[in-house]
C-alpha cells in the first residue's frame, strides 16, 4: 500500500511541476508577443526611438525566455526564434521598416508555434 501512495505522490509532483512550467511558458510567450506588437506599432508610426527602447526590453524578455525554454523544448525551434529576434533587433538599428515588419511577423509566428507544441493535449503526448 505504501508503494501505491508513493507512486501517486510522485505522479502528483510531476503533474504539478508540468502545470507550473506550462503556466510560466505561457506567461513568457505573452510577454514576447506583447513586446513584438509594441515594436510593430512603433515602427509603423516611424517612432524609431520607441522601437529601440522596446528592443532593449525584448532582449531582456528573451534572455529569461531562452534560459527557461532551451533546456525543455526543441532546440531547433528555440534557435530559429533566437535568430529571428536577433534580426529584429538589428533591423531596428538599421531602420529598415519593411524588412523589420516582416521579421516581427516571423518571430511572432515562431513563438506561437513553440507555445502550441507545449500545450497539453493528446496530440502532443503521442
Amino acid at each position: 500500500m505504501r508503494t501505491v501512495w508513493l507512486t501517486a505522490a510522485f505522479f502528483l509532483v510531476i503533474l504539478a511541476g508540468s502545470i507550473i512550467m506550462f503556466a510560466y511558458t505561457n506567461a513568457l510567450y505573452h510577454q514576447l508577443q506583447e513586446s513584438l506588437q509594441r515594436i510593430h506599432r512603433a515602427v509603423e508610426e516611424d517612432d524609431w526611438d520607441a522601437a529601440s527602447r522596446e528592443s532593449e526590453e525584448l532582449q531582456k524578455i528573451w534572455a529569461r525566455t531562452d534560459a527557461s525554454w532551451t533546456p525543455i523544448m526543441d532546440h531547433r525551434h528555440v534557435d530559429q526564434l533566437d535568430e529571428s529576434l536577433t534580426r529584429v533587433v538589428q533591423l531596428i538599428k538599421l531602420r529598415r521598416k519593411a524588412d523589420l515588419l516582416v521579421e516581427v511577423a516571423v518571430a511572432k509566428r515562431l513563438a506561437k508555434r513553440i507555445k502550441d507544441t507545449e500545450v497539453p493535449s493528446i496530440r502532443n503526448v503521442f
